[in-house]
């Protein structure tokens, strides 16, 4: 009797948790799908803008944080397309969400200012 009790305590509780701790959206399933079969970053852009933008138009105060690594991973791919200014707003986006990743986004950061002055001495002549 104490065994089925205890079971069923168990049940209880295991189903009363939350599926995931983060707003992962679709990110998770993209991001395994991109290694499996890579898409070209044109196809990538469009759909990390949708996740991230649908994301932050319906954010609520209650509502759980984005997942870790997606500013980051949005901010490298704009980095990609020589938008360094933007790829610098999601990298500091990921550091304020997530400060254990602030030593990495520094570094992002200061790749993303560089590249940046590059482009902009190489624009300019």
């Amino acid at each position: 009797m104490a065994r089925i009790s205890l079971l069923l305590l168990l049940g209880l509780l295991c189903g009363c948790t939350s599926p995931y701790l983060y707003e992962w959206g679709d990110y998770d399933q993209w991001l395994y799908e991109n290694y499996k079969h890579p898409k070209d970053d044109e196809e990538l852009y469009v759909d990390l803008t949708a996740l991230i933008t649908e994301y932050e138009s319906r954010k609520k105060p209650n509502t759980k944080p984005m997942a870790p690594g997606l500013y980051a991973e949005y901010g490298f791919l704009l980095m990609r397309r020589g938008e360094n200014a933007q790829a610098i707003k999601y990298y500091t986006k990921e550091k304020a969400l997530w400060p254990e990743a602030t030593v990495f986004m520094d570094s992002m950061i200061q790749t993303a200012q560089i590249a940046d002055k590059a482009s902009q001495k190489g624009g300019s002549k």
